[in-house]
């Protein structure tokens, strides 16, 4: 009789130490498996020192040269505008939602240096003047006087109906990157009798807009064509002047105003993601709140969708985006804000933690209490069921753990102690033996970055780790084993034990390639083993007698 294991794997606490495959650990730490093998993980390497924010919750990673880092749980995300020509990034969770950009947002100290605050604001009411013809000085300069109609007791001049005109005003802020906001209420009717008439709208709202950015006022008034009116800019001021006199001709009228629903973000509004389809989306309450397209300052209140559960995080997948609540999951489906469907999954796996989160490409993964919900086109499942035991994963704390992706890898850390990782690949999970307090994954060069005790690293990209892997207990029914053969093509930093009952009866570091390892005699009705070093381990094999090391 012998034991065999033949490639490697995860930990299985689901079941009983003896009762897991051959290949799977009872614990294992530091590690991961390559084709079958077991291999050490890498240490993290020091990324520089940038000046981070006091105990970093949130990273970001701006123009491949600037870290931007919070004391909070903060999302942010680059413009959606193909290259916005002011490299903006926008972000909730610090306060109210804000954007930097390439002029403001580095300098000293922690970054970004400063922000303005998202949205637009609609300007308050304004007062209007109408100057109408002077019906009395034109008859002094000799005009006819039956050309003109009798100057009403009201001072209005009385004309044919055809040169009478109704006009309704508008006004906007436009910001100094062209965004214009929602109008303010419309004014009251404006009655004009001649074409010379003017009006003349005066504005108190000249100053205080630095939070914004406001530098410009567009000014809109009603005009009918065909069997609708509507309302046409009249023209672009800037916000400091405090009057404008419209003498602007029908025929000379600009665009549409196209702003009306243009609405600023709810100042609430936090875990913000852009889509693929340039739509920013956040969230507040039990209530989604998506940008106009390719936008990310407007969001109309009619896009906005409500859920019957409190909404944990966003995020977007192949297919749709993953809406994680405090109970059942949703799907968003949808290119645009007007198109979009929300499914409610019938699948009871609340999100415990926002910040567990995270897009895997096909599936969105988050944490549970009982283990990590992988959400995709085909529902909603519990992905650690046959891996991990509900009290194990509760000792992890779900609630506090945070998670980043790395590669095909979920790399997950709580309690502010440790952390671990799953493949989503091969259903292998390890520990690791350290914590991280924020993370980014910047896909564009691979690196995982973390802030581990303050100090900025890349993930597995130092040298080996230690890592330790223990085996499952191996029922020994009466079978006495003497011998073990380890193999890897260099041993040289690898220590091998052997365990008999929960007694360590023996431990030696190995050297060379393939080695082969007596064991001291012993009984005993379970047995198992644990490697720790640094070497890729091929296989090992226990064995009753060095023939039948040789068998297969």
């Amino acid at each position: 009789m012998r034991i065999a294991v033949p490639t490697f794997k995860g930990i299985n606490n689901a079941f009983s130490p003896r009762l897991i495959e051959n290949e799977q650990a009872s614990s294992a730490a530091n590690c991961r498996t390559r084709n079958g093998n077991l291999a050490p993980l890498k240490s993290n390497a020091s990324e520089g020192t940038p000046t981070l924010a006091a105990n970093a919750k949130s990273l970001f990673l701006y123009q491949d040269a600037f870290w931007f880092s919070w004391s909070g749980v903060v999302n942010a995300v680059d413009s959606p505008i193909a290259q916005d020509d002011y490299q903006r990034v926008y972000y909730t969770g610090d306060g109210i939602p804000k954007y930097t950009n390439s002029s403001i947002a580095t300098g000293a100290g922690a970054l970004p240096f400063a922000s303005y605050q998202l949205g637009v604001d609609n300007p308050t009411s304004f007062s209007f003047l109408v100057t109408y013809y002077d019906q009395a000085a034109d008859l002094a300069e000799g005009e006819l006087e039956s050309d003109y109609p009798t100057m009403p007791e009201s001072g209005f001049i009385n004309m044919k109906a055809d040169d009478d005109e109704t006009r309704f005003y508008v006004c906007t802020y436009v910001t100094a990157y062209g965004e214009e906001g929602p109008p303010s209420v419309i004014t009251s009717n404006v009655e004009l009798y001649h074409p010379t008439d003017s009006v003349t709208l005066n504005f108190s709202d000249t100053g205080g807009f630095g939070q914004q950015n406001i530098t410009h006022r567009r000014i809109y008034r009603s005009a009918t064509s065909g069997e609708s009116t509507e309302l046409y800019l009249v023209a672009e001021i800037p916000v400091t002047d405090t009057s404008y006199t419209d003498n602007v001709a029908g025929y000379a009228l600009g665009a549409l105003l196209a702003t009306d629903d243009y609405d600023k973000p709810p100042t609430d509004m936090v875990g913000l993601i852009v889509t693929a389809t340039g739509v920013a989306i956040g969230y507040t309450g039990n209530t989604i709140v998506p940008s106009e397209p390719y936008l990310p300052y407007a969001y109309p209140t009619g896009y906005r969708q409500s859920l019957p559960d409190n909404i944990k995080g966003l995020v977007e997948m192949n297919g749709g985006i993953v809406v994680a609540t405090d109970n059942k999951p949703a799907i968003l489906y949808g290119s645009t804000p007007d198109s979009y469907t929300l499914n409610v999954l019938d699948a009871a796996f609340p999100c415990v933690s926002s910040r567990s989160l995270v897009d895997m490409g096909e599936a969105a993964i988050y944490a549970s209490h009982d283990g990590l919900v992988s959400v995709s086109q085909g529902g909603a499942q519990l992905i650690t069921t046959n891996l991990l035991s509900k009290e194990y994963w509760r000792s992890l704390n779900p609630e506090t753990i945070e998670a980043y992706r790395y590669h095909e890898y979920y790399i997950g850390f709580y309690g502010a102690s440790a952390g671990f990782m799953f493949d989503l690949r091969t259903g292998n999970y390890f520990e690791l033996d350290f914590y991280a307090s924020a993370g980014y994954f910047d896909s564009a060069s691979g690196k995982l970055y973390l802030v581990v005790n303050d100090a900025l690293v890349s993930f597995d990209n130092g040298s080996e780790l230690t890592y330790t892997w223990e085996s499952k207990q191996f029922d020994l029914t009466n079978t006495t084993f003497s011998v073990a053969k380890i193999r890897g093509e260099s041993l040289d930093n690898t220590q091998f034990a052997i365990e008999v009952d929960g007694t360590e009866i023996m431990s030696v570091a190995l050297s060379g390639a393939d080695r082969t390892v007596r064991l001291p005699p012993f009984r005993a009705r379970r047995l198992s083993f644990k490697l720790t070093g640094t070497d890729e381990i091929e296989s090992v094999i226990i064995a009753s007698s060095t023939e039948e090391l040789r068998i297969g």
